[in-house]
């Protein structure tokens, strides 16, 4: 089993570091063109890997424990990262899974709507909810990481049923779908590479009151990042003055 969890994490981190450059090139590259298509597969692709290598690892060591008699209540911090690494890799996929599919119905947000669809917008909202009742309930000493960053699940699945309904969707609406998605999908990868790529790469230690920094970072300079740049293509296309 201990194997099986290493391979996991191995390609997890191979795959992360060749996803985090992939995803740089179509940030910059002109929108459409064959670097931003060519290279925003090879993020997506990687992340999917990253994504099932993570949720593979996770099992395994929530697994382990449970043989181990080892429960939440036993071990509350090292659970609330197994709850929370979960809980963001589930995100993850949903949101990466939502920005590949505006790609193909453009033109039909509606027929996005399927029950599998619906079932994980639901589900990312009730990811949000699971966290939260663990921080309240067991009170980790990470509650605070836990509750900082539970609003993405809402985000994410209250996001994707509105843009399924269809409705006020304005006819460039996938591309801002589809830019916030991936946008996400980079926050999730750079807080993986902040928490535990960073600081063994650089050696750098960071403890106390600072040492959730590299958690929350990402997300607190992307998610406005995303709202200033669909801003700024909806002012270039002229939908906002």
């Amino acid at each position: 089993m201990n194997w099986l969890g290493e391979s996991a994490r191995f390609v997890h981190v191979f795959f992360g570091v060749v996803g985090l450059v992939a995803f740089w090139i179509p940030v910059f590259a002109r929108k459409g063109a064959v670097n931003h298509v060519r290279y925003g597969k090879v993020f997506v692709w990687s992340a999917y890997v990253v994504l099932a290598a993570a949720a593979l690892a996770l099992a395994v060591r929530s697994i382990a424990l449970a043989v181990e008699g080892v429960g939440p209540s036993d071990k509350p911090l090292l659970y609330g990262f197994i709850v929370f690494l979960g809980y963001l890799t589930f995100v993850t996929f949903v949101t990466l899974r939502q920005g590949m599919a505006v790609l193909r119905n453009k033109q039909d947000p509606a027929s996005l709507r399927t029950t599998l669809n619906i079932v994980l917008a639901y589900a990312a909202i009730a990811a949000s909810v699971a966290v939260i009742l663990y921080g309240i309930i067991l009170s980790p000493p990470n509650r605070l990481l836990l509750f900082v960053l539970s609003p993405i699940g809402f985000g994410t699945g209250f996001g994707n049923l509105r843009y399924m309904r269809a409705v006020g969707v304005s006819k460039r609406q996938w591309m801002y779908e589809h830019l916030g998605a991936m946008l996400g999908a980079g926050i999730a990868f750079h807080t993986a590479f902040g928490v535990f790529g960073a600081t063994r790469l650089f050696d750098v230690g960071i403890s106390g009151p600072f040492a959730f920094i590299p958690w929350v970072a990402p997300a607190a300079i992307g998610i406005p990042a995303i709202t200033l740049w669909t801003r700024h293509y909806q002012r270039k296309f002229g939908e906002i003055a």
